[in-house]
């Protein structure tokens, strides 16, 4: 017999598996897919022995209370307060991220004084969709050409004349949590330093099993309800539309029924299944967990830091005792290093191994490894799909792919960070996913305006980002 649901979530990640919990406390019938093995997502943990890495730097980094009251449900109160700790090697040298007006003039006299010309000098934009104009009147051109651009273009695989600034201003908006702090533009984060008191940022991170400790606690809850299916190591093949619901075939043989389909996973796949030909641009990472003892560990330590260097591969690096000291056993200090790749002409994800060996002398070149004796495991974890780009025509083909889905089926949703194709962080996803289940179990017209809530869209004015998102909701193209 046929199993019909009333949802069929695709992607059990944060967005994926916060929604099928909301959905089943409305009482629906849901089910899960997930073409891994496990729940999470981009958000689960890796355990190996006493050693926890996440994919990543992960953290909840918000004081919405909507998603502040889901977290305290979730956790009981098992959760921990830890401040912002964030650094930029660049130049050779470490810097505290945001950087500070002495950090200016710590950096070679030459650098420095263009730099300190750049704050002075009247900045308008010329083009409100560059990236590069972005950064050129919010930091200057002298950081742009040294570190922005090199970064940008190691990290994204891609050239940054043609990022749109929605890159740039989604990551700042990001980074800023208390609304006393202004990030608009490099004085601005100088001017932080003159405020009565020294705001510190608090992030919230599990008490126990890192990050993806939340989300596993998060599925027993989905588990506890009788109408809860979880599939695993599968996703769907093909996707029929009927008058009244979706069949779906998955890739085990699996065949389903259900009302409405929400999609988190990447969109060109979904795109492939209902024989559309818009494609959008994702990136690979691989994730280099690095077991070492702390002996062998340099000075310059920080929850993540960002090597500017565009020849090396490194663009990252975690250091998850500084997230919570239980994530490594005594005497030892866990590192991540992440190494992105394209997915349209992939480098480095055929063969990640092979760059082990790279990454660990890189950091000994940084000082961030002072004895690389003293490293005892790399264990390599890639992972696809982890990051949108956003080339300066990549509204246009969010557009297109998204009109052709609502004209396929107007049953199907688009959900999290790949499904939605906006960059974001997790606690973005679950109050997306609050507010879809929201609508979907009133059946309210006005979709959740994600964009503005999680911020970016340089440029456009919020009369503009309504109107976008309107043309998205009639399945049109938006403008800009």
């Amino acid at each position: 017999m046929q199993e019909h649901y009333d949802y069929a979530i695709i992607g059990a990640g944060p967005c994926g598996l916060t929604l099928a919990y909301q959905l089943l406390q409305g009482g629906k019938k849901v089910l899960l897919i997930d073409r891994d093995d496990r729940v999470g997502g981009l958000a689960k943990s890796h355990y190996y022995g006493a050693h926890v890495f996440d994919t990543g730097p992960k953290r909840f980094h918000t004081d919405d209370t909507v998603v502040m009251d889901f977290i305290e449900k979730m956790t009981r109160g098992a959760i921990l307060r830890i401040p912002r700790s964030t650094k930029v090697h660049f130049s050779g040298r470490y810097f505290e991220w945001p950087l500070q007006t002495r950090d200016i003039f710590q950096m070679p006299f030459s650098i420095s004084l263009k730099c300190a010309a750049d704050l002075l000098k009247k900045r308008s934009s010329r083009d409100a969709a560059s990236f590069h104009d972005y950064i050129r009147v919010k930091y200057g051109e002298t950081l742009y050409g040294l570190f922005f651009k090199p970064y940008t273009q190691k990290f994204l695989r891609w050239d940054p004349d043609d990022i749109h600034a929605d890159w740039a201003s989604t990551g700042i908006n990001r980074t800023v949590i208390d609304k006393r702090i202004q990030s608009n533009t490099l004085m601005d984060l100088c001017k932080t330093l003159l405020l009565p008191e020294k705001i510190k940022t608090e992030f919230l991170y599990p008490s126990e099993k890192g990050f993806g400790g939340f989300y596993d606690k998060l599925l027993s809850r989905c588990q506890e309800y009788e109408h809860f299916t979880l599939l695993l190591k599968d996703s769907p093949a093909d996707i029929e539309p009927r008058k009244d619901n979706l069949m779906i075939q998955t890739k085990s043989g699996k065949c389903l029924a259900c009302q409405d389909l929400v999609w988190s996973g990447n969109l060109n796949d979904l795109c492939q299944i209902i024989r559309s030909e818009e494609r959008l641009h994702y990136l690979n990472t691989i994730f280099y967990n690095i077991i070492c003892r702390q002996e062998g560990i340099g000075a310059q330590k920080a929850q993540w830091i960002y090597v500017s260097k565009g020849e090396s591969l490194i663009s990252r690096i975690t250091c998850m005792k500084e997230f919570a000291s239980y994530t490594c056993p005594d005497g030892y200090y866990n590192v991540i290093c992440e190494l992105t790749d394209s997915q349209n002409a992939p480098v480095y994800f055929h063969n990640p191994r092979q760059y082990g060996d790279v990454i660990l002398q890189e950091l000994a070149s940084m000082g961030f490894l002072k004895d690389l004796k003293c490293v005892e495991a790399v264990q390599i974890n890639p992972v696809v799909d982890t990051y949108p780009i956003y080339h300066r025509r990549y509204k246009k083909d969010f557009a297109a792919a998204f009109r052709d889905i609502k004209r396929f089926s107007p049953h199907i949703h688009l959900a999290g960070r790949s499904g939605a194709f906006w960059y974001n962080n997790s606690d973005h996803s679950i109050r997306f996913a609050i507010e879809s289940a929201k609508k979907f179990l009133t059946r309210q017209e006005q979709d959740f305006d994600y964009r503005q809530y999680f911020g970016g869209e340089a440029g456009i004015s919020q009369g503009k980002k309504q109107k976008d998102t309107e043309t998205y909701d009639k399945g049109e193209e938006p403008n800009g």
